[in-house]
């Protein structure tokens, strides 16, 4: 097969309006199409597992699944004052999102690595290296909003109603969140390539697993995927950038959901001395 060695001085003039195309969509505050959005989850469901598609809940910001607000859905009848029900709760979600768990690991190796193995062989080593990182951006939102969920399980219910011992198990619920967690902005500089080579290069690609991918990205907000459930999230209605196009604000938050779910950031830092509502809003279900 011939690789491609270069790219023309047109190709490559064309390769900033690819990266802020998809830049764009990292930062995008189109709201999510809940229809939309559980169509391309269960096509990448069929993608990276053999299981079941499980139900899927939809939540106005990512604080709703950080504090757990999930777990009145998942366990609607759960028994969170009686020690030994409660007990039993916190042994099954853990089991449940552990089980076969990993799968964030599973939507890279199923669907993003082959496609770029795929393209990549049709580049010369150094050209594809080298436009693997001009299309290279870091998502601010996948930086900054972790950060401000930090602690969130402590204002749930279930966190407060336990003995010492079920808290520190709880705290570690977070982790094993985001063990499935799937955020489409951090999938947008990988699809910047793969678009610009598909559109502009003529590089075969696996047209299926193409279409799962950038449906996902361009869809769906942050999701997070298990067997037996999937929580996926609104996009943010506000986000707010500086010259550099980082979020940034003064005196405001520079991200906010629909919930009031807000993150305070200056020039693409944190903001820590700002406050930040966490009340937990309830979520709408399949």
């Amino acid at each position: 097969m011939l690789k491609i060695p270069e790219l023309t001085a047109q190709q490559k003039a064309l390769i900033a309006d690819y990266r802020m195309k998809w830049y764009s969509m990292a930062i995008s505050t189109q709201p999510v199409d809940k229809t939309r959005a559980f169509s391309a989850i269960k096509a990448v469901y069929k993608k990276i597992s053999n299981a079941e598609i499980p139900d899927i809940y939809y939540f106005d910001s990512p604080r709703s699944v950080a504090n757990l607000s999930f777990i009145s859905h998942i366990h609607p009848a759960a028994n969170l004052f009686n020690q030994r029900k409660l007990n039993n709760i916190i042994r099954k979600v853990k089991n449940q999102l552990i089980k076969h768990g990993f799968f964030r690991d599973s939507f890279r190796r199923h669907i993003v690595c082959p496609l770029i193995e795929l393209v990549g062989q049709q580049f010369d080593i150094e050209l594809w290296n080298s436009l693997h990182k001009q299309f290279s951006f870091s998502s601010p939102l996948n930086s900054l909003i972790p950060l401000s969920l930090r602690d969130s399980e402590k204002l749930s219910l279930i966190w407060k109603s336990g003995k010492p011992n079920h808290q520190r198990q709880i705290e570690q619920f977070w982790f094993y969140l985001t063990t499935g967690l799937v955020s489409p902005d951090t999938e947008c500089s990988i699809c910047g390539l793969l678009d610009f080579c598909t559109s502009e290069l003529g590089c075969f690609i696996e047209e299926d697993l193409w279409h799962t991918l950038r449906t996902y990205v361009s869809e769906c907000g942050w999701t997070f995927l298990f067997q037996d459930f999937c929580f996926t999230c609104q996009r943010p209605h506000k986000v707010l950038l500086d010259e550099q196009n980082q979020p940034h604000a003064e005196n405001e938050a520079a991200i906010e959901f629909l919930d009031g779910f807000s993150v305070f950031a200056k020039n693409g830092m944190l903001a820590l001395d700002c406050d930040q509502s966490n009340n937990p809003p309830a979520p709408d279900g399949t």
